[in-house]
């Protein structure tokens, strides 16, 4: 039976898979498929051409109209004629253009607003990859973690069943009591009951891989090697890794530029306090109308002023309402940074103790095997009892175990680190997916092209 227990050990830790992939491999596979940041990215989109929309107030409006029909008149100028009633065949056509002279700042304000939800959207976008590469690569970290771990625990398994069969020789030889083999068996039940529990760990770990990034995880995870270079990003100090968030975290900016939204729509809210004034130009061609037989032509340009005097307090409620709404933007905005200096300072705290732990851990499992060999040579010379090489033994299993997951906690507080100062993209080098912005994009390019020119 142990036979096959050491010959299925000794496959599983030998087994390694075919596929290889790196965290920025898997990474940029799961980027571009994962749904929240496909839904980022069309709602960015919508935004952008919300600018186009906000912009049209500035260009001229013309309108068409053309009609042909049945008329029937009797008025006060058909009956001066001696005719009831006149049935005509009518026809008319017109043409409208109009031209937003001033309109309060209406569509300025408008155009500053929409500008501000694009650049949240923009960074909203940033935001959900980067929050996806976070979970993505500790998704990813977890599985690595979990086969590493199954590796340790079936290699306990192996130098359970080694003691066993070396126990159960000597008690074939009569050297060894019958309470050595069941101290040994006993052992070697919960050597096999940690085998199946990492087994189901690693199951878990898969499933959530599958999760995050929409597919199975490949058989050979590398070790992240991008944490070489996350070590020369993060700073030394708390101070400097906060001041690279206040200037790159996308939830801050976000934040910032929902606040800049609020402000302009503030502005925009306080047209109705102005006049506003179009040029309006205005020809017809109508034929037979209002009983008259005969063509009845008309072209007028007009600039044309209307100034609302009284609205029943809707507009001055308008103005209270968005100032609330600013002071709720920079409520907001005091609340993300918090949150974001809070994460920061258990991240970097979490960061700071593990890497203190791991060279007590390293150590410990260093002396701890010292331990065990010393003893497993005073045990085959009668020294030392079977109770004692079993300790040593689970000792020795039990600082492999802490040191891997202290090794893998602290490859997360990097990842932590850098999803908070607003670096993971970077870091990753990964770009971000490129929306098809249509005639924004020109826009925009022009736009900054000519204030260039001016300045």
């Amino acid at each position: 039976m142990f036979k096959s227990v050491i010959a299925g050990v000794t496959l599983g830790m030998m087994v390694t898979g075919a596929q290889a992939a790196t965290l920025e491999d898997v990474i940029a596979q799961g980027l571009t498929e994962n749904p929240d940041v496909q839904r980022a990215t069309h709602s960015r989109n919508a935004i952008y051409q919300e600018i186009v929309q906000a912009r049209s107030g500035y260009y001229p409006k013309v309108d068409i109209a053309a009609g042909i029909g049945y008329e029937w008149t009797n008025n006060s100028a058909t009956r001066a004629g001696g005719n009831d009633d006149v049935e005509l065949d009518r026809g008319e056509a017109s043409l409208s253009i109009r031209q937003m002279l001033f309109d309060g700042f209406a569509t300025s304000s408008e155009v500053k607003r929409q500008t501000a939800r694009a650049n949240s959207a923009d960074h909203r976008l940033e935001d959900v990859a980067e929050n996806f590469i976070l979970e993505a690569a500790r998704s990813y970290t977890e599985v690595h973690r979990r086969r590493e771990l199954l590796k340790l625990t079936k290699e306990n398994l192996f130098n359970h069943v080694k003691i066993y069969d070396q126990i159960k020789r000597r008690s074939e030889s009569g050297l060894g009591a019958v309470a050595s083999i069941e101290q040994a068996e006993g052992r070697l039940a919960l050597a096999e009951v940690n085998v199946l529990a990492e087994e189901n760990n690693l199951l878990d770990a898969e499933a959530n891989f599958y999760r995050v990034l929409g597919f199975e995880a490949p058989d050979d995870l590398q070790y992240p090697a991008v944490i070489d270079k996350a070590q020369e990003v993060i700073p030394q100090e708390i101070g400097n890794v906060l001041n690279i968030a206040y200037e790159n975290n996308p939830t801050l900016q976000v934040a910032q530029a929902d606040s800049e939204a609020a402000v302009a729509q503030y502005n925009a809210a306080k047209r109705n306090y102005y006049p506003r004034v179009d040029l309006e130009i205005d020809r017809t061609w109508n034929d037979d109308i209002d009983g008259v037989d005969g063509t009845n032509e008309d072209l007028t340009a007009m600039i044309r002023m209307r100034y609302n005097l009284f609205n029943g307090g809707a507009d001055k409620a308008r103005v209270r309402q968005t100032q609330h709404q600013i002071e709720e933007a920079h409520s907001v905005q005091k609340n993300t940074r918090r949150e974001v200096v809070q994460n920061l300072n258990l991240s970097w705290n979490a960061h700071q103790i593990l890497s203190r732990q791991i060279t007590f851990l390293e150590q410990h499992v260093i002396s701890s095997a010292a331990t065990r060999d010393s003893y497993k040579k005073q045990f085959d010379i009668g020294q030392r009892s079977l109770l004692d090489l079993l300790d040593t033994e689970n000792e020795v299993f039990s600082s492999k175990i802490d040191l891997a997951n202290a090794q893998y906690d602290h490859v997360v507080t990097h990842f932590r680190l850098l999803d908070g100062m607003g670096q993971l993209l970077e870091i990753m080098d990964i770009s971000m997916p490129e929306p098809n912005l249509g005639d924004v994009e020109t826009m925009l390019v022009e736009e900054e092209a000519s204030e260039e020119a001016n300045s």
